[in-house]
């Protein structure tokens, strides 16, 4: 029988801590939910879009939204859900609907922050809404739109 090499030892470590990119607090993220999402209502393709949805079930909407963004911006783990699969689900979702969701949360954010408070909020909603595309209507072979860059 060949000799077998002796088992590697893997020194594991904790992570360091996740460090938010942003320095914003959860009252902050909540005024943004808010604002974000009463502006969805007032759109003329979006608000139909999700009222079609959420009639009836806004506030349940708006607090898993809140526990969406604090744990992207907070790390704070609060939330679990599938985004995917809740975005795919929806029969009437158009590739330009992510681009008119951007924009207005850009919008949105731009009018409640500094842009120093801003700039990594949007990098990592163009990240989220570049994922949902991308699993809605990409394939292989698809380049995302520049708006999505």
């Amino acid at each position: 029988m060949a000799d077998r090499p002796a088992p590697s030892v893997l020194d594991a470590r904790p992570a360091p801590p996740r460090v938010p990119a942003v320095k914003i607090s959860p009252e902050q993220i909540a005024m943004l939910v808010d604002r974000f999402y009463g502006e969805i209502r007032k759109h003329p393709r979006l608000g139909s879009l999700f009222e079609d949805r959420l009639a009836g079930k806004w506030d349940p909407h708006l607090h898993r939204m809140n526990q969406f963004w604090r744990s992207v911006l907070l790390h704070s783990g609060e939330y679990s859900g599938q985004p995917v699969v809740k975005h795919n689900a929806l029969p009437d979702l158009q590739e330009d609907d992510f681009r008119l969701w951007l924009d207005l949360f850009e919008a949105t954010t731009a009018a409640l922050f500094e842009p120093d408070t801003a700039a990594p909020i949007l990098v990592i909603a163009r990240r989220i809404a570049r994922s949902l595309w991308l699993a809605r209507f990409g394939t292989p072979f698809t380049r995302t739109p520049d708006w999505l860059s």
